[in-house]
């Protein structure tokens, strides 16, 4: 249902931490692992929960942990991470067209948030929300509740695991399995041929290119076909909304 009139600070905010609460309940069992797997690597329960606090990146925390373990430098572990969410940049700019009158607080404030399972459920709700300001405070809520309970389910595994001797290792799967889920529910009629073709030139790249820069090269380039199949033809709800320029 499109939302055009608008919903208030208080609303908004509320109906987007409601909306994260998927995305809480699935990182609960993935933040306690690294909270418990920090523990026993050497860190302590407050710096397991800053790590979560400052960097909010499942993978490259997981990750660095284990650098940190192995003794691998700053540099290193700064450079691995940084191959890794270099995706980032490519959610951030899919997020620009929802916040034409962005600002330069609320832009760093929203980046923050943003991680595969918020971006796309974010994607997903933000499409129904027709105010900007509102779309503001929806994503705030929902980035906000996921980084919440990101932060204080790590505390809760870095206790678990100072008591407990409890050895875990499958649970890292768990946040590509939460994106999955969130994936495939975002999927229409829309956007279901992007997606397929996202995963045909990931293929094809992956085959002649080295590295990751095959998942970069392959997203980049299905959006901005897709992006251009839709303004060259519109449907109807475009045509009348008068979302396209012809």
């Amino acid at each position: 249902m499109n939302r055009s009139s608008s919903l208030g600070v208080k609303k908004g905010l509320i109906f987007g931490l409601r909306q994260s609460l998927t995305i809480g309940i699935g990182y609960a069992p993935v933040a306690i692992t690294f909270g418990i797997l920090a523990s026993q690597y050497g860190l302590s329960v407050w710096q397991a929960g800053l790590m979560s606090f400052f960097v909010f990146a499942g993978a490259s925390q997981f990750i660095a942990i284990e650098m940190i373990h192995q003794g691998a430098t700053v540099w290193m572990i700064g450079l691995t991470t940084l191959i890794i969410n270099i995706r980032h940049f490519l959610m951030s700019l899919s997020s620009v067209p929802f916040f034409p009158d962005r600002t330069l607080p609320w832009s760093l404030g929203l980046a923050q948030g943003l991680t595969d399972e918020t971006f796309v459920l974010n994607t997903r709700v933000l499409q129904d929300v027709a105010n900007e300001e509102d779309r503001r405070r929806v994503m705030l809520g929902i980035n906000s509740g996921a980084f919440a309970s990101w932060v204080i389910f790590t505390l809760l595994g870095g206790v678990i695991g100072k008591w407990l001797p409890i050895q875990f290792s499958g649970f890292q799967f768990a946040l590509l399995a939460l994106f999955i889920i969130l994936t495939t529910t975002s999927l229409s009629k829309k956007n279901f041929m992007t997606y397929v073709l996202a995963s045909i030139l990931a293929i094809v790249f992956k085959m002649v290119l080295p590295g990751k820069i095959y998942l970069i090269l392959s997203v980049a380039l299905a959006a901005g076909i897709g992006a251009w199949w839709r303004k060259r033809n519109p449907s109807p709800e475009q045509l009348q909304e008068g979302t396209i320029e012809l």
